[in-house]
Formats: C-alpha cells, structure tokens, sequence
C-alpha cells in the first residue's frame, strides 16, 4: 500500500503559536490582518449561478471548517475520476490544516477565516456557483469533555449564525446538496434541531448516527453523526438497503431502549492493524522471542515514536493496547500524544498476550489493558501516515495524486491535531455516493 507521498509541490510556512503573532504585532502583520478581513472579495472570484451551467458535470463545491481537505478527497472518490471536483472556496481558520490543504489541492487556496465572519452577500457574490456545501462544525460544544453546552458555548455560534442567514441566501445560490458532520450527542442538541428545521422546507433530509469506518473493515471505530440533505426537485433518496449503504439511519441505529446502538456489525471483512502500519512494532520484552517475528516486517524504524517513560508510569492503567493482529483502536483525536485517551497505543502481539504485562479487554477486537507498569520502549505511539491510512487517505483521488500529502515541515504534533480534526474518508465517500445519487 505503500506510505503517504511527500508534498512536493507544497511549502506551507512554518506554523508558529497565534500568541507569538500578536505579541510580535508589527505593521506588516496588522497589514496582513487587514488583507484577511477582505480574503473572500480578493482570493474568490466573483461569480453567479450561470457558473453552474458551465462544465455541467462539474461538482462545485463550498466547505465550511474545511480542515484539511478530507471532505473534499471523500467527494472526489465518491464521483470518481471522470467527474471533477472544483473548489469553489476553502474556509478554516486553522493554518495548519490550511497547510495540509494546500499541500493536496494546491490550484484551491483556503481562505484562513472564520466561518462567523461570512455573510449573506459573500456568499451570494462569491460562492454562489456551489452546489455542495459540507461542514464539520466545532465538536467540543457537545462533547463530555466540553461539558456539553450545545449551543450555549461560544464555539457553536459561528454555525448557528449560518444557519440563521441561510433562508436569506437567493434561491439561486443555495447548494443542491448539504453534508454536515459531527460527533455523536450532536443528534440531541438544539442546534441539529435549527439545522433541521432550516433545511426541513427546501430540502430531502436523512441523518445517520453512529457510522463508523468499522462498519467498512476498517480497525479503528469513529463514530460521527452526518446530516445529508437533498434539495426536494432532485427527488428523494435512494432505499438505504438498494443504494448498499452499510449505515442505519437515525431512528434505525437505536436500540428498544431508545438509546443509540453505536458498535454497529462491520459489513464488510475487518483487516488487521498491520496492514495499515509503517513503522516497525516495540520488539517483545522477551529475548530471541521468536514469535515477534512478524512484528518486524515494517522496515522503518518507529522508536521515535516510543511512549515515554513517564507517561507510561503515570497513565499505565488507561492505555487501549493494540498489536498488529488487532481488529480494533480507540478514535483518534485531536489530543493523541499529549492525552492517554486520544486513541490507541501499539505493542508487539508476545507483550501483549504475556500475562505478566496485559489483559484482554476486548475478545473481538483483540485489544488489551495493562496489568501493571510497562518496561521502557514496550509502547509506542501510531505515527501520522498510519492514522492517515486507518482514516482512508490512501484511496487514490484523481484530483491530487495517488497519495494524500502531509507536509514534511509540519511537526508530528501539528500533524496528530489536524488529524484528530478530520473525518473517515471511508464513510464520507460511501455517504457522498449515497448523496449524489438521484432517483
């Protein structure tokens, strides 16, 4: 399957922290600020809805929180090469996932700003032409660990705001289609209520909670909530069971309970671990183990990316432990590295069926707990290109290559937040397909 292919054609800036940038505040930096607050009216060119009749087959596309582009590679594989992809416009206030962006789409700048700052007339003068529109709203509003807020917590209003402008927007510029994602809980808040009842009018809406790329044989679980919805003159969508969508719909996906059943049954044959590693495995703590052998087969050295000792003292008791024969790993965030429930850590398949060291926490999916402290170097962290390959990016997309880029000047901590940030591009292209589609 080889490893991620390296961004040549792509140099992103170093990324430095935003509060370095304000302390240093020097003219030219007000200047570039100033540039910024008119980026839409300067980068995107102005355009009507005749744009849309020009290269008819053409899918043009808008993305709010665009992120690193995984909407955009998930779309390009749904309709496949003979169709093109064209970026309409690009937004995410995230440098480094704009340098990710770049690296893959690079005739397709982002533009680095907040969604709260799009008005009615940006969008009628200057994305007007779109007719996809995806978002990937701010998830902490309706996480545990943001306290649940919903749409009393500041970061939700930038979305709440677009919903509220959207029935102002001219007929003629309004998509045909609409992909929203989020984290699972977002299907109980009041914000998915408003997004509903906005699109409820004008648009097919279906919704799906709880799709995961397990469900597709792949071994991680990322459960997310997606919103799709369909203008009404295109007609409905497709029986989910005709189309051969492997996910349940919202209301099918819940148990007698009431309760969302979330570990849906995988549909398809789940690969191991191993075939999505590039990096050589922890060798077994047992000397001349000759059953680790194929635990090594990865020829690139992956010690850099050994858990410290510290971290493995003091958090030893929360690690999800994989090994190349699993057929599971924890959801990958944002905070991998930094958080010991940021996703999955790997050990050799002979540490961790040593009694001495682990436990089997998971029978199916073969992934275990620790029983005590682990000796030094047993551990290490999954490194980008493998998370990148568990979220689908070694799918070849004929808008940018055969492999999704990830910037060599990016750190692999800047790497870890961008990905943790991003979708399956498994599940998004098997819902853009089912999007697409038309009776």
């Amino acid at each position: 399957r080889g490893g991620m292919r390296p961004a040549a054609r792509a140099t992103p800036r170093a990324v430095e922290s935003p509060t370095v940038r304000w302390r240093r505040c020097d003219s030219r930096t007000r200047d570039a600020r100033l540039r910024r607050r008119s980026a839409c009216s300067a980068v995107v060119p102005r355009c009507d809805a005749s744009g849309r009749d020009a290269d008819s087959d053409a899918v043009r596309l808008l993305e709010f929180y665009s992120g690193s582009g995984m909407m955009r590679w998930a779309l390009q594989n749904a309709v496949g090469p003979r169709r093109e992809v064209i970026g309409v416009a690009a937004i995410d206030n995230s440098e480094v996932a704009n340098a990710v962006y770049s690296a893959n789409f690079p005739r397709s700048e982002p533009l680095r700003r907040n969604v709260e700052h799009i008005t009615r007339e940006q969008i009628e003068e200057n994305f007007c032409s779109a007719d996809v529109w995806t978002a990937s709203p701010p998830c902490q509003p309706y996480t545990r660990k943001g306290n649940e807020k919903h749409g009393l917590d500041p970061r939700a209003l930038s979305f709440l705001q677009l919903l509220d402008i959207f029935p102002t927007v001219k007929q003629q510029c309004k998509p045909k289609r609409v992909l929203v994602e989020n984290v699972v809980g977002f299907e109980n808040s009041a914000t998915r209520d408003a997004l509903v009842e906005t699109l409820g009018g004008e648009y097919h809406v279906e919704e799906f909670v709880g799709a995961s790329p397990r469900t597709l044989g792949v071994p991680n679980t990322r459960e997310r909530y997606y919103l799709l919805a369909k203008r009404k003159e295109l007609g409905g969508f497709p029986d989910v069971a005709t189309a051969a969508l492997p996910f349940a719909r919202f209301g099918e996906s819940e148990t007698e309970a009431g309760e969302i059943r979330f570990e849906q049954e995988p549909r398809r044959e789940v690969q191991p671990v191993g075939a999505y590693l590039r990096l050589s495995v922890p060798l077994s703590t047992k000397k001349n183990d000759e059953s680790d052998a194929t635990a090594r087969k990865p020829s690139r050295d992956g010690a850099s990316l050994a858990v410290p000792a510290s971290a493995a003292a003091k958090y030893w008791r929360w690690f999800d432990v994989v090994t190349p024969n699993s057929l599971g790993s924890q959801c990958f965030t944002a905070g991998y590295g930094k958080t010991v429930f940021g996703g999955s850590v790997l050990a050799a398949e002979a540490f961790a069926i040593d009694p001495e060291f682990c436990e089997l926490a998971d029978a199916e999916q073969k992934r275990y707990r620790l029983v005590k402290p682990p000796p030094p170097n047993a551990l290490r962290y999954f490194a980008p290109e493998e998370i990148a390959a568990l979220h689908g990016l070694e799918s070849a997309s004929a808008a940018s290559g055969p492999r999704f880029a990830l910037p060599e000047n990016l750190t692999r901590r800047q790497l870890y937040f961008t990905l943790g940030n991003s979708v399956s591009v498994d599940v998004v292209q098997e819902l853009m397909r089912y999007l697409m589609e038309d009776n």
